[in-house]
């Protein structure tokens, strides 16, 4: 429902940028013409004076009746001078048509679908194309497209250059790119012009904190965290946390960015900046620090990498099925040595590369289905067997970073339900993968932990002012919005 909270604004303007186009194509009366801002301009300068609008009394169109000059407008005289000039013009007929972008469908197709020449849709996704390419389409799009029907005064143009004319042509469209970005494409004559609606929104940091009662996601969940954020600290955890042996009562602590709107609504989350989890054993603390290079990563207080060679599992939400060491082969029927670890999972569930590496083979490998190996630096080896498919890109010599999805579960080869099957070699002995000590990643450098510790003292700082996550994100701390409009010369 965020993603399209600025959908009724993208409509608005849309209509307003009709009303413009209806306006440029009247000759100017001999008088002073009253001023006004085109749809994308009000609306990217007065979404916050709409009250205003709706308030101010309608001022009926009257041609003995000239507006002062654009020099002697300003603040309130504007806005109803504005007013004044769309309330004198006549609305256009448009029908509003509503599309999701289907699997295979392209900008064209779905502005045929709707009525559409082939020529206004051709004319409308090159206008758009220095915004948004139309490569960047992808299925599940919702689209608003306007076809208007022709005026009177377009019917008597036609019938005497006895020209045929359509009972609606393509006015425009508007879609939601991202969460904070709205496009709209509108017919300004023959042409079209896109126009970009962008918000700026304040950044917060918000605290999460509880204790696990039946999962550590639902419980980071009902502390205010979001799907994304929880994800991100599953990573963060993944190379010290043995997640089969979180327990009710194990506490966690974190602070994260949360993007919010002027009414307060969240639009997004960004990163963690500041993560403990207190479980068996002594508490995990760790602090986000970007280095000089541009690295990002999170760090215990003394300024040891959270990071390890590689991931105890590189599948998320699956179940050991299967562990290392010899065991009763379930097809073979006999006892043989089980050189890895199986993780069950429903098929096509992502599986990750346990370390940044090169890929040896990625391909069918007898009775391990759908196979990948990957080299990594130290002499480790991973392999994960049974894949349903690979991810896109990898194959033999490409090099693929840690918690990179490099395929899907499933169940190829000799394999009785979907599964993933991961093994770890050293010096090409395998090892058990649950039970490795493995060295961690980045090192700071005696320059490089000066500026953590100052980082690290600025987020305790921050940490201890954050809101609460679960409080209305809005309150004491005003969110303040500002849309910025972006216009592209029309298109022929």
């Amino acid at each position: 429902m965020l993603a399209f909270a600025f959908a009724g604004g993208a409509a608005l303007l849309l209509a307003l940028l009709l009303l413009v186009s209806r306006l440029a194509a009247t000759p100017a009366p001999d008088h002073a013409a009253p001023v006004m801002l085109s749809g994308a301009e009000l609306i990217a300068e007065d979404r916050e004076r709409q009250d205003v609008l709706a308030e101010a009394a309608p001022v009926e169109a009257s041609s003995a009746v000239a507006a002062p000059p654009a020099s002697a407008l300003t603040g309130r005289a504007l806005v109803d001078a504005e007013h004044a000039q769309f309330a004198a013009a006549d609305a256009p007929d448009v029908r509003r048509v509503e599309a999701v972008v289907r699997r295979g469908q392209t900008f064209a197709s779905v502005l045929d679908n709707a009525g559409a020449s082939r020529i206004d849709a051709a004319r409308a996704i090159a206008a758009l194309e220095p915004l948004f390419p139309a490569r960047r389409l992808r299925a599940g799009q919702a689209l608003t497209i306007f076809m208007e029907a022709p005026s009177e005064t377009d019917r008597i143009t036609a019938d005497l250059n006895e020209e045929p004319l359509p009972e609606r042509w393509l006015a425009g469209f508007s879609f939601q790119a991202d969460t904070d970005r709205t496009l709209t494409v509108a017919r300004v004559g023959d042409q079209f012009r896109a126009r970009e609606a962008v918000t700026t929104l304040e950044r917060q940091l918000v605290r999460a904190t509880g204790e696990v009662d039946s999962s550590l996601y639902l419980s980071a969940i009902e502390s205010g965290a979001t799907d994304r954020i929880v994800v991100e600290l599953a990573n963060i955890l993944g190379f010290a946390v043995d997640f089969r042996a979180i327990q009710p009562g194990d506490g966690f602590d974190m602070v994260f960015e949360r993007f919010v709107n002027r009414r307060g609504e969240t639009i997004r989350t960004g990163d963690i900046v500041y993560l403990v989890f207190d479980g068996r054993g002594d508490a995990l603390e760790y602090f986000r620090f970007e280095a000089p290079d541009g690295e990002v990563g999170y760090y215990t207080e003394a300024g040891e990498s959270a990071r390890r060679l590689l991931m105890k599992m590189p599948i998320n939400g699956a179940r050991i099925s299967s562990s290392f060491g010899m065991r009763f082969h379930p097809i073979l029927a006999r006892n043989r040595p089980h050189n890895g670890t199986d993780f069950a999972a429903p098929r096509g569930t992502p599986i990750m590369a346990a370390g940044a590496g090169i890929v040896e083979r990625a391909n069918r490998f007898g009775s391990f289905g759908n196979y990948i190996r990957i080299r990594h630096t130290n002499g480790y080896e991973t392999a994960y067997a049974h894949l349903q498919g690979f991810a896109r890109g990898v194959r033999s010599g490409a090099r693929v970073q840690q918690g990179q999805i490099i395929g899907y579960v499933g169940t190829t080869g000799r394999s009785t339900g979907p599964h993933l099957h991961y093994e770890v070699h050293l010096n090409g002995r395998p090892t058990n993968p649950m039970a490795l000590d493995l060295p961690t990643g980045k090192q700071l450098s005696d320059e490089e932990l000066a500026l953590f510790e100052a980082e690290r003292t600025r987020i305790a700082a921050l940490r201890d002012d954050a809101l609460p996550a679960l409080a209305d994100a809005g309150a004491n701390n005003p969110a303040r919005v500002r849309l910025a409009s972006t216009e592209v010369a029309p298109t022929r």
